[in-house]
């Protein structure tokens, strides 16, 4: 997804775990805004949980208009909702994150890619 969005010139945050503990994320997203977040599920969870007060340093859904999942199947045809290691983490954001903010809000999109 981040190579066909890079011609959009718009800044991404890569959050993943082995790119930066989730301490440097959270302190990452509290200083700066990002156009376009992308991360595994569990991460994604992770970072909006709060630690220290109420939305300080934390990923936040406010203004997100598009959730994309990654449909992308692997060489055993398991996709992110499938695998047993990362289906429960995304119903977990899913349910945590992302429905809260549509039930206050209803121009939040959730698209498979």
């Amino acid at each position: 997804i981040l190579k066909q969005v890079s011609s959009l010139n718009v800044r991404c945050a890569k959050l993943f775990a082995k790119h930066m503990h989730v301490l440097e994320q959270r302190e990452l997203l509290k200083s700066n805004a990002y156009g376009i977040a992308v991360g595994t599920p569990n991460r994604l969870s992770k970072l909006l949980e709060s630690e220290g007060g109420e939305g300080e340093g934390r990923l936040s859904l406010k203004h997100t208009e598009l959730v994309i999942i990654d449909g992308h199947e692997d060489r055993k045809r398991f996709t992110v909702c499938t695998l047993n290691d990362t289906a429960p983490d995304l119903a977990s954001f899913l349910q945590k994150g992302v429905f809260p903010e549509l039930a206050r809000r209803d121009n939040i999109k959730i698209a498979m890619f």
